[in-house]
């Protein structure tokens, strides 16, 4: 079996490289596609006619800065289908976002998306919650429900390296060994809930806390905010930049909570890797954070409550982190990469077996 898995968005996030690898070891010939013009076509002109092609983040091909961009981008990519289509390739949708993140055109997203699903395969989404909003945005009748299929994200065990210990990592970083450290890790852009996150921590009345942020932001203006909010509070430090796969393991190892404060998300492949590395977290109780992690492995908390973030960030320090670790780190070991790509498997099998 054949399968080209497109967008490759494995440079910041591992998930597609690991899930192809799982799959390869059962004998599954993947490959990751990322041409920037006809990316369907294209991709099936350098590597030949697939069984399956498996889309993930598709926004990228339906959304363009201007109207006339986005019209001729959704106008391609609906071509693109239709031609796939006619090849008689399989084609199978993985939702990790209904819309995308910065909600651009989202109403006129939605309209496509619900146009173009009828065109799918299967659907895969990662939770019950994620298939319960997909069927609700996207009005699906009962002959697409059923075309749903649930298989969650898996962990980044082994993904990373993991030897820096602790007292190490603080060193390196400039932390005493007396240091509560809150961190957050990731791409940072408007809807993971940063500058919220930042209020909230001036509130956390502990000369010990500390908060660290980590990573690249989306644009100027965001990295601007961000270091102007920061100037409000001694206790909060920051890198703005890309972080190499072997330094994760520092700021995770230096870490005594993870906290992902997001406004707005459906799957959290975040919240796995700090489970991978043992870690408490805080983090809102939306999407398919409640299916993954538990009250034993960290705080979920509402993020319509405006005090909720801070509230959370306060209790938590009350807790036995290093218990909320040791759990979370057991429980990842259910998504297992293995398991995964079986449950994948069999999807596309299910595909290459109906006649749709």
């Amino acid at each position: 079996m054949k399968i080209l898995m497109l967008p490759d968005y494995s440079r910041n996030n591992p998930y597609q490289q690991l899930l192809a690898a799982a799959l390869q070891k059962m004998g599954v010939d993947v490959i990751l596609c990322n041409f920037r013009v006809l990316p369907l076509l294209r991709s099936v002109w350098a590597y030949g006619r697939p069984d399956i092609l498996h889309l993930h983040w598709t926004d990228g091909f339906i959304i363009a800065g201007s109207w006339p961009k986005t019209i001729v981008k959704t106008l391609r990519f609906l071509i693109e289908i239709l031609v796939i289509k006619i090849l008689r390739i399989k084609v199978i949708w993985t939702v990790h976002n209904l819309s995308n993140h910065e909600k651009l055109k989202s109403n006129y997203e939605n309209f496509v998306v619900r146009l173009l699903i009828h065109l799918y395969d299967q659907v895969i989404v990662h939770c019950l919650s994620a298939q319960k909003a997909v069927i609700q945005t996207f009005r699906l009748s009962d002959r697409l429900i059923s075309s749903i299929n649930v298989i969650p994200i898996g962990h980044y065990l082994d993904c990373y390296e993991n030897r820096v210990t602790q007292e190490e990592a603080r060193i390196s970083l400039g932390y005493r060994e007396d240091a509560v450290l809150f961190l957050f890790l990731g791409i940072i852009r408007p809807y993971k809930g940063l500058l919220e996150l930042i209020d909230a921590f001036r509130k956390v009345d502990n000369p010990q806390a500390k908060l660290l942020i980590v990573g690249n932001p989306s644009n100027d203006i965001t990295r601007k905010e961000l270091l102007n909010r920061c100037q409000a509070d001694s206790r909060i430090g920051t890198r703005l930049e890309y972080v190499p796969q072997n330094e994760i393991q520092v700021y995770m190892n230096a870490a005594d909570i993870t906290v992902f404060p997001y406004t707005d998300i459906l799957t959290s492949s975040s919240v796995l890797l700090a489970m991978s590395f043992g870690k408490a977290i805080v983090v809102p109780r939306i999407g398919c954070i409640p299916e993954t992690l538990d009250a034993q492995g960290g705080l979920l908390y509402d993020p319509s409550d405006t005090g909720g973030l801070s509230n959370a960030l306060n209790n938590i320090l009350a807790s036995d982190l290093g218990a909320m670790g040791r759990h979370n780190r057991i429980k990842v070991e259910n998504f297992g990469w293995d398991k995964i790509a079986k449950m994948t498997l069999d999807v596309y099998y299910k595909s290459i077996n109906n006649r749709k």
